[in-house]
């Protein structure tokens, strides 16, 4: 009876939604290869045979708890404002560096245990597709910039992608080591802002 109280009706897509936020809890407790269909079960509050309500399997859930993190990324990426491209690029490092000072981390205990789980698992392509479709994000704003004026036109696209995205994996790996003083220091707004500056045009003289 007391169960019964306790896990009210919710519509599919609010208890889908639980369930993956449940798959993002218990891999960042205790790594992908640990995230049991029981612990699973436990931190959404519902039967195991509930799970299979809403996915087939347990790598389904796993891959439902990735995409949502890439879903994530892309309203960091997509979501930046500013007047060029260089301006944008700019305020998703500090958007990013502001949510890990809070230590919300982009969902970066997850995110890496994801990356840290071997082949057998069967989601390391799954890992890598999420990696460059978050830099392809971030590319199309180089691009554009490229396009407009605000970043030389001979500005290597890729280049300059990789090397953002390598600093907002620096941060992510900071706040989980408990780095602060990169972040609060101002060390990665600094390699940020070389590799920017390097992007930039030449002032006009």
């Amino acid at each position: 009876m007391a169960r019964q109280a306790r896990v009210r009706r919710l519509p599919p897509e609010e208890r889908r939604g639980q369930i993956v936020q449940a798959v993002l809890d218990v891999v960042a407790e205790y790594g992908v290869p640990e995230a049991t269909i029981a612990r699973i079960a436990k931190a959404a509050d519902v039967s195991e045979g509930t799970l299979y309500v809403y996915f087939t399997s347990r790598k389904e859930m796993l891959l439902a708890a990735l995409e949502s993190i890439l879903a994530e990324m892309f309203e960091l990426i997509d979501g930046s404002d500013g007047p060029d491209a260089l301006s944008r690029l700019r305020n998703i490092e500090k958007s990013h560096s502001e949510q890990m000072r809070a230590e919300r981390g982009l969902m970066a205990y997850p995110w890496f245990e994801f990356i840290a789980a071997g082949p057998q698992i069967g989601i390391r392509d799954a890992v890598a597709d999420t990696h460059k479709a978050a830099y392809q994000h971030l590319k199309k704003i180089i691009d554009e910039g490229k396009a407009k004026g605000s970043i030389r036109p001979d500005a290597d696209s890729d280049r300059l992608a990789w090397g953002f995205y390598t600093v907002l994996w620096a941060e992510n790996i900071a706040c989980m080591m408990g780095l602060r003083e990169y972040l609060d220091d101002g060390h990665a707004a600094h390699i940020m802002s070389l590799i920017l500056s390097d992007a930039a045009l030449p002032a006009k003289v």
